[in-house]
C-alpha cells in the first residue's frame, strides 16, 4: 500500500505543479448523508497525515499522497456504477475535497461556551493527529474505513484519471451544492430558484470543459461530491466576517486546511430554504413599492412585517435553517414561514 500511495502521489503531485503554485517543487516520495452508500467517500485513518495546518513541503507532500489514494479509492469503488466521464469527476473530486480542507468532524456533544472565540468568531478547530477525534462524527457523507489493494486502483489506471486541471471546477461545484444546501435544503438545485448559484454554475461550461456533458451527470457530480463536503466549515467561512448571536458550531478540519479562494458571502445574506415564500413575497414586493401598483396594494404595514421578518432571519440565517439544532447547537426558533396570505395577495 505504501508503494501505491507513492505512485499515486507522484501522478497527482505531477500534475498539481502545472496548476498551483503551492505545489510547484518536486515532491520527494519515501517508501512506508442520505447519500446512498455506494457513493460515500471512504478514508483510511491509518494513511492520515499529522497535521493539516503547517505547510511545509513534508506536510504537503504527505496529503497529496493522502488525497491520491482515496481519489483512487472514489475511482475503483464509488464511480463504478456511473458513467466514464462522471466516474473521472468524482475522482478528481475527492483529492479536490481533502486537498483543499473541506472535509470535517464535528464533536458529538459541544458544549456553548466553545462555539465562540475571545473575539466572538466561530472556532475553527484544526487536528493534530487521528486520535484527537476519535469521538467525532463527520460533518458529510464519508466514514473511515481500510484502503486495500483490492479497493484502490494501481497507478496504471490512475495516470490518465488524475487531473489537477480540474481541481477549481471541482472546488466550485461542490461549494456551489453547499450554498444550494442553505438555499433549498438540498445539494442539487431543484428548478424552483432558477437564479441561484448552483443552477447557474450547471447552466455554466464549466463541468462540459471536463468531458462531463451530460446534464443528469451534472447534477449528479454536484449531488455527490457536495454531500461529502462539510457544510460546517463552508457556511462558517463564508459569515466569518458577520456577528451571528447564533454561529455556526466548531469542527475539526479534515485535510490540507486553505483559503476558501471563491466568494459567496453574499449567497448567505438571503433567506433560508424553510422561509422560501417569504423570500418570494418580499422579492415581489421590493419591486412592487417601486411600481405604481402600489397604491392598489391594501395593508401596508403587513409589507413593513414582511421587511422586518425578512431582517430578522437574514441577519441571522443558520438560526433559521431546518437544521438549526445541527448547524448553531441551538434550539429551533418558533418563527415560522407565516406569509403565505401575503404571498397570495402580492
Amino acid at each position: 500500500m505504501d508503494n501505491l500511495a507513492n505512485d499515486l502521489g507522484h501522478i497527482l503531485s505531477d500534475s498539481l505543479r502545472h496548476v498551483d503554485g503551492d505545489f510547484n517543487y518536486e515532491l520527494s516520495f519515501t517508501a512506508l448523508s442520505d447519500l446512498d452508500t455506494r457513493f460515500m467517500l471512504m478514508l483510511d485513518k491509518s494513511m492520515m497525515p499529522q497535521s493539516n495546518t503547517d505547510h511545509f513541503r513534508p506536510v504537503k507532500n504527505a496529503w497529496v499522497k493522502f488525497a491520491a489514494m482515496a481519489s483512487a479509492y472514489v475511482y475503483k469503488n464509488v464511480g463504478q456504477s456511473v458513467s466514464k466521464p462522471l466516474q473521472k469527476w468524482l475522482a478528481n473530486a475527492a483529492s479536490a475535497a481533502i486537498l483543499a480542507g473541506l472535509l470535517a468532524e464535528v464533536s458529538e456533544s459541544c458544549d456553548s461556551d466553545e462555539r465562540t472565540s475571545s473575539h466572538g468568531e466561530t472556532s475553527v478547530k484544526n487536528i493534530s493527529t487521528p486520535d484527537r477525534v476519535v469521538e467525532n462524527i463527520q460533518d458529510g457523507a464519508w466514514y473511515y474505513g481500510r484502503w486495500t489493494v483490492d479497493n484502490v486502483a494501481s497507478g496504471c489506471e490512475m495516470v490518465d484519471v488524475i487531473d489537477a486541471e480540474m481541481t477549481d471546477a471541482c472546488i466550485r461545484v461542490m461549494i456551489a451544492a453547499v450554498v444550494n444546501y442553505f438555499q433549498e435544503n438540498r445539494f442539487a438545485p431543484c428548478g424552483l430558484l432558477r437564479d441561484s448559484y448552483a443552477s447557474a454554475i450547471l447552466r455554466s461550461d464549466l463541468m462540459d470543459r471536463y468531458g462531463l456533458t451530460d446534464e443528469r451527470d451534472k447534477i449528479e457530480a454536484m449531488r455527490i461530491t457536495g454531500s461529502w463536503v462539510s457544510k460546517l466549515y463552508v457556511f462558517h467561512m463564508a459569515t466569518k466576517h458577520r456577528d451571528l448571536e447564533h454561529p455556526i458550531r466548531p469542527i475539526n478540519n479534515v485535510g490540507l486546511v486553505r483559503p476558501l479562494k471563491l466568494d459567496i458571502k453574499q449567497c448567505f445574506e438571503d433567506l433560508t430554504a424553510r422561509f422560501i415564500r417569504t423570500r418570494i413575497a418580499h422579492q415581489i414586493a421590493s419591486r412592487m413599492v417601486r411600481s405604481v401598483c402600489i397604491v392598489f396594494f391594501e395593508d401596508l404595514n403587513e409589507l413593513i412585517e414582511l421587511r422586518k421578518l425578512y431582517r430578522q432571519i437574514s441577519s441571522d440565517p443558520f438560526y433559521y435553517h431546518t437544521d438549526c439544532e445541527y448547524l448553531t447547537n441551538s434550539s429551533r426558533p418558533s418563527v415560522s414561514d407565516k406569509m403565505s396570505s401575503i404571498f397570495g395577495r402580492l
